[in-house]
């Protein structure tokens, strides 16, 4: 039995776990898609959105000491992403406006 995970719609990411991997379905990252075996996996990381946080808080901090906001405003960071490190290869999936990552 198939069980699909859906991460989002549009661009359309999602994961057909199977028995003995998973199918990859990332309309985001061409390179992304496709089969991979859960023996090749070696750890799998979620980063979070704190960084454009971040970024949010220094931009107004350089706004007031400066007078123009220095600091790249938040919205040209990727927001949060999932890593998956094969044995051959790395995957980062971007969940910006994701279910996940909201």
């Amino acid at each position: 039995m198939i069980e699909i995970l859906l991460l989002k719609k549009k661009p359309q990411i999602e994961f057909q776990f199977l028995a003995k991997g998973f199918e990859l379905i990332d309309a985001q990252i061409q390179e992304n898609y496709g089969f991979y075996a859960y023996n090749d996996i070696e750890s799998i990381a979620l980063n979070n959105a704190s960084i454009p946080k971040l970024a949010k808080w220094l931009r107004m901090i350089t706004w007031v000491l400066n007078g123009i906001p220095f600091f790249p405003d938040t919205e040209t960071y990727k927001k949060a992403n999932l890593n998956i490190r094969f044995k051959k290869t790395e995957l980062t999936l971007w969940l910006t406006d994701s279910y996940m990552a909201n």
